[in-house]
């Protein structure tokens, strides 16, 4: 174990010998990832746009609509599950230096529904915290940012990963918070440059995700693996914070459907009774 963590500095530097070394492999499982995504998910788009717009107005029959929706559906399906298991094999690459293209997406396949469980659960608290107030959503995201990582390197799966995330960061919070706000706002600026700063902040997103594997690792030496110790009514209390954050969106997603649905009624009885010459 080491005496103390990195500094800034030290944990740049290391960060950007690891970026000179494999930033190649790491951008070709991103840039992969985001060309097959970002294709069907424009098939999607123009598919339930323009083939609905074209149904409604060519009198298309039920049995084909219903169709149509469910092409759309499963189309849907597909673009999240190829993300999350893209975006699991973009974190293997970055956290196993050992893996290869092929050998990144055989890892991501097979933490597919661990990282989508993980996934699910960090959402979870950080949407409880962040229905509270800026500065406990804000506590929460540096105290579990490292649960991805946990998964990956020590197999530590569902609220586990989330626990022994929190432990790593237990007693150096605004350490660690001062060191993810200042790569994650170099980030966010270089975002913003106009033109070019979206095509810039690919080439940058591996050394974030380094810099993010460096502050894991810096955690783990000086500290040791760490061991989640926690009290049944402990982690229920996490339990019942996650399940909080994913009810609430879910119940307020509902209710605006049914407000959209109801208030454009008239519409969809416009477009069914149109072509046979009826007013509403």
């Amino acid at each position: 174990m080491s005496n103390q963590l990195a500094t800034l500095g030290e944990l740049f530097s290391s960060s950007w010998e690891e970026y000179k070394k494999r930033a190649m492999p790491i951008l070709a499982v991103i840039l992969i990832s985001t060309g097959v995504v970002g294709s069907l998910a424009v098939v999607l788009v123009l598919f339930a746009g323009f083939g609905g717009a074209f149904m409604v107005h060519a009198n298309i029959y039920q049995s084909w609509f219903i169709l149509m929706i469910a092409f759309s559906c499963a189309l849907f399906f597909t673009v999240i599950i190829l993300g999350l298991w893209f975006h699991t094999a973009m974190l293997a690459i970055v956290v196993d230096e050992s893996l290869g293209i092929i050998e990144a997406f055989r890892r991501g396949w097979k933490y597919l529904w661990p990282m989508t469980w993980v996934m699910g659960i960090f959402s979870g608290i950080i949407v409880t915290g962040f229905i509270f107030g800026i500065l406990p959503g804000i506590l929460c995201l540096v105290w579990f940012s490292f649960s991805f990582y946990i998964l990956l390197e020590e197999d530590k799966r569902g609220m586990d990963s989330m626990l022994a995330s929190m432990e790593y960061v237990r007693g150096d919070w605004w350490n660690i918070f001062g060191k993810l706000f200042v790569v994650w706002f170099l980030y966010l600026l270089i975002s913003i440059i106009p033109f070019v700063g979206t095509l810039i902040s690919i080439f940058f997103y591996p050394f974030l995700m380094l810099f993010m594997v460096a502050v894991y690792h810096d955690l783990k030496s000086h500290k040791g693996e760490a061991e989640v110790l926690v009290s049944s009514g402990t982690r229920l209390l996490w339990w019942v914070i996650t399940a909080i954050g994913l009810i609430v969106p879910v119940v307020a997603l509902i209710g605006a459907l049914i407000a959209l649905l109801n208030g454009d009624s008239i519409w969809f009885e416009q477009a069914s009774y149109s072509f046979h010459g009826k007013t509403i």
